[in-house]
């Protein structure tokens, strides 16, 4: 099994990596960075033989473009280990209105017939191959939050609540950054960049050397197997265990 997630952004692609390791036992298999820029592009991820690669797309709006080319990366691919078997994209629930923005732009780059009731569904995606004629992919678009505007860290941070320290230390954390975006009007006015920056200061609090091995350590000791946030949110990660039932 082969398969790739696009994400927004480098804190979405950790995140997701995070949930594969420490909830799904995948393991850490190398990453790429872009060489101008040292942007975290992508992460890669085995199990038993399969495969996962998690791609930062540097914000929503690259995802339909990046989705382009994977689609091109398809339709050339001559060998049947070349494919992929799963296209997940997950994406934040900035607006109301976002999700249908986003549908139509990657229909317009994919020449597809996606709608939002596609969203949190897993459909199939039939694409062009030369060699092939025509492959035939599990997809699915996963929003977060589902059912309010926000952003991926929003579930992580309702995950991060095991005790009254940790629920003091977000809330806290909240009510920094609601009274920062309420006394100026340049800086977090949209929702979804509220759970970035309230999620950003949990862990400058936890471990302020801003050191991504002790954000992992802390990450790593949290009991991500029985955590019904995570079990709610992120089932849609389980795709070794749903491929081999």
């Amino acid at each position: 099994m082969k398969a790739v997630v696009f994400c927004e952004g480098t804190t979405d692609l950790l995140m997701i990596q995070f949930v594969l390791q420490y909830k799904y036992g995948w393991k850490y298999d190398g990453f790429v960075e872009n060489t101008v820029s040292n942007r975290l592009m992508k992460r890669i991820l085995v199990k038993d033989g399969a495969k996962i690669e998690i791609r930062s797309c540097g914000g929503i709006t690259n995802i339909p473009d990046e989705m382009r080319r994977f689609q091109e990366q398809m339709e050339y691919s001559t060998k049947k280990e070349e494919l992929f078997d799963k296209v997940i994209i997950l994406i934040d629930h900035d607006t109301v209105d976002s999700n249908k923005i986003f549908v139509d732009k990657l229909n317009e780059k994919l020449q597809t017939n996606f709608n939002e009731r596609d969203i949190n569904v897993d459909i199939k995606w039939k694409t062009d191959n030369l060699v092939f004629k025509e492959i035939e992919l599990d997809f699915y678009i996963s929003c977060l939050p589902e059912e309010e505007t926000g952003a991926i860290e929003s579930v992580m941070l309702e995950a991060l609540v095991t005790d009254d320290i940790e629920e003091n230390l977000v809330n806290n954390s909240e009510k920094f950054i609601l009274y920062i975006r309420e006394n100026q009007d340049r800086y977090l006015q949209r929702k979804s960049l509220i759970a970035k920056a309230v999620f950003n200061t949990y862990f400058a609090i936890r471990t302020p050397e801003e050191k991504c091995g002790e954000r992992s350590r802390v990450l790593r000791a949290y009991d991500w197997k029985n955590n019904e946030v995570l079990n709610k949110s992120f089932g849609f990660l389980d795709i070794y265990d749903n491929d081999n039932k």
